[in-house]
């Protein structure tokens, strides 16, 4: 399979094609509901570069989870860089944690396809991307806890808080929201609107994970 460092400026343009066509049919029909003939249709590209760049459709659906989670473990860091840089306090944890739920809020609205996938894919038990979830995303997630873990040694965070606890909570929480406005139930009045009402939302989860509900 063909890496992007290998690729020439001019190549990189019909690459980018397959991969933006597959992401929607992949969400929209699944892997097996989509051919590659239906990805070079969409692409407008020759079905024969589908093996040249990715060696066959189930290498491209990885690769369209894969440089989503480069993207996203790629913003993590550096909210993990910014926090490092910081003496571990209240307000240093605050700020962390509204900035990894801002990158969490600003992936989801830029990629609803690959969330879609990834949704998917994690509900069938991960059958095409468990390598890349055991190594890249439990790299992002060891770097998230570590916010909570410093500031428990530091005292301003609860030793009773299970840090993997909390992110997974958090994460599927803000997934889990995108999912249900995708739904478009009746029962949605009331929530708050994406883009529209994004600091109203950005507001509201932060204080459930860093204030809780009680007085």
């Amino acid at each position: 399979m063909t890496s992007l460092k290998d690729l020439s400026p001019e190549e990189l343009g019909p690459r980018q094609k397959i991969i933006e066509a597959a992401t929607i049919l992949f969400a929209q029909e699944g892997l097996h509901g989509t051919s590659t003939r239906d990805i070079a249709k969409e692409s407008g590209m020759n079905l024969s570069l589908i093996s040249y760049y990715f060696g066959g459709k189930e290498n491209l659906y990885r690769t369209v989870i894969q440089e989503f989670v480069q993207s996203v473990f790629s913003q993590i860091e550096k909210v993990i860089n910014e926090f490092e840089q910081d003496e571990v306090s209240a307000k240093s944890i605050e700020r962390a944690i509204r900035s990894l739920i801002d990158t969490l809020i600003d992936m989801r609205i830029a990629n609803p396809h690959v969330a879609k996938i990834m949704t998917r894919e994690k509900l069938s038990g991960l059958p095409f991307s468990r390598e890349i979830h055991e190594t890249m995303l439990t790299n992002a997630g060891e770097k998230i806890e570590s916010i909570i873990s410093h500031g428990q040694k530091a005292g301003v965070v609860n030793k009773k808080i299970n840090p993997r606890f909390f992110l997974i909570c958090l994460v599927e929480g803000i997934m889990g929201y995108f999912n249900m406005l995708d739904c478009q139930c009746s029962w949605n009045n009331g929530l708050y609107e994406m883009p529209e009402q994004r600091k109203e939302f950005t507001n509201q989860i932060s204080m459930l994970f860093l204030e809780g509900i009680l007085k």
